[in-house]
């Protein structure tokens, strides 16, 4: 409810009223394009690090009603009418996926190596990967949620490139990216941030970027001990490399989560404080940090390429980068999955697509395209925030008018002033 405050005798108190009413009405049209209330802490919370017992995590048997915080600012569903995700695989190298026993992901995860100690990755006793597998990926709902993945029709390739402790290490991180180019992922998903890289590293992200695949890792480390607020993250790696998407997190408010600007500068931000996912057998967890904000990025390249096949690695990082929606921060601004799929292709100019490749033009919902070199051009933007921006815009213009009138009427009485008289 607005009230209003009668001011002297002037009558201003009407249009004090006026503007309070406009300023609420614009607070209330802009609200609608931000995100719901995060998600409880009742859920168990997943890391990359083992549980302190020493065993594996356990399968969570809780259940949190409502969609996720972080799938309600992204809506996700909007893209779904143009692509699902279908025919593409995005490699987790992370801790393992339990792709076996987790309903949401059944059918779709394969389990490639275990680069660290050998063997398939098919496995996973810490959850992290599974968590990040489900934020990309997963179908149904979790615990009595209405939780969903970005593209719950893209495969999973599993590559495990940590210890039993959930460390890695740049040399693992280059394997696990050579072993997934191999396994045929279109994008790898790395939600590690190292204090530096190492040329084998560089040479393994070089190498992704020839075989047209795109990579995306976080662009610092979450949970950075005894740093300082006021202190910038430093250098991550592999984000920090130029052919990388560098990802960083936004919170339920939809501001960074980093206050001072990392020295990776992040490419793109998405949803990485208190998210809602799944983990081993399918059951809801929590987690949070710019390691998981890439599911977001990942899964929505995942959605591009489904739509339009064929892009070169650079011309799906600029389409993610161009079609983003502006966030405060450094960086292009929030991953868009609805704008990224439905805004319009036109043959590319500069976004490093192959020359000769024959480009191609909307062709609706559902369509598949041709394959070529493509990119943006002139996106619409989303119906629901162009018109909280506009009503802003309106409202602030009749704002600065009555706060004129309010100004100028009584002004214009002490002088006896009269329309049509001088």
């Amino acid at each position: 409810m607005v009230t209003t405050r009668r001011v002297g005798r002037g009558g201003t108190g009407t249009s004090a009223g006026l503007v309070l009413l406009l300023i609420g009405a614009t607070t209330a049209a802009v609200g609608t394009a931000g995100p719901a209330a995060a998600d409880g802490d009742t859920l168990p919370r997943v890391s990359a690090a083992p549980p302190d017992d020493g065993g594996c995590v356990a399968r969570s048997t809780r259940s949190v009603p409502g969609t996720p915080w972080a799938q309600q600012y992204l809506a996700p569903s909007r893209a779904w009418e143009w692509s699902r995700g279908a025919g593409v695989t995005v490699a987790v190298l992370d801790t393992g996926v339990a792709g076996t026993g987790t309903a949401p992901l059944a059918g779709r995860v394969t389990a490639g190596p275990d680069v660290v100690g050998g063997g398939r990755a098919g496995d996973d006793c810490i959850g992290h990967g599974t968590f990040v597998a489900g934020l990309v990926a997963g179908a149904g709902a979790a615990g009595g949620t209405g939780f969903a993945g970005v593209a719950p029709d893209a495969r999973i390739l599993s590559v495990r490139v940590t210890d039993g402790d959930g460390v890695t290490t740049a040399g693992r991180i280059a394997d696990g990216i050579e072993a997934a180019v191999a396994g045929g992922a279109r994008v790898v998903d790395v939600p590690f941030a190292l204090p530096s890289g190492s040329a084998a590293l560089t040479r393994a992200v070089e190498l992704a970027e020839r075989r047209e695949v795109v990579v995306v890792a976080p662009a610092y480390a979450s949970g950075r001990a005894g740093a300082k607020a006021s202190a910038a993250a430093p250098a991550a790696y592999p984000a920090a490399l130029p052919q990388v998407l560098a990802v960083a997190g936004l919170t339920p408010e939809g501001v960074p989560e980093e206050t001072v600007a990392p020295v990776t500068a992040p490419d793109l931000y998405a949803p990485g404080t208190s998210l809602t996912g799944i983990g081993p057998g399918g059951g809801p967890f929590t987690g949070g940090g710019a390691e998981l904000a890439t599911a977001f990025v990942a899964a929505t390249a995942a959605l591009v390429d489904a739509r339009r096949p064929g892009l070169p690695a650079a011309a799906l990082r600029d389409r993610l980068t161009a079609t983003a929606y502006p966030a405060a921060g450094a960086g292009a601004g929030t991953v868009d999955p609805a704008e990224a799929v439905s805004a319009p292709f036109t043959p590319a100019s500069g976004t490093g697509a192959a020359e000769g490749r024959q480009a191609a033009v909307p062709d609706g919902p559902g369509g598949t395209g041709a394959r070529g070199g493509l990119a943006l051009s002139g996106p619409p933007g989303h119906r629901g925030r162009a018109t909280a921006l506009w009503v802003a815009g309106a409202a602030a213009g009749v704002v600065v008018l009555t706060a004129a009138t309010a100004f100028a009427v009584p002004r214009g009485r002490r002088r006896r002033w009269a329309a049509g008289t001088r």
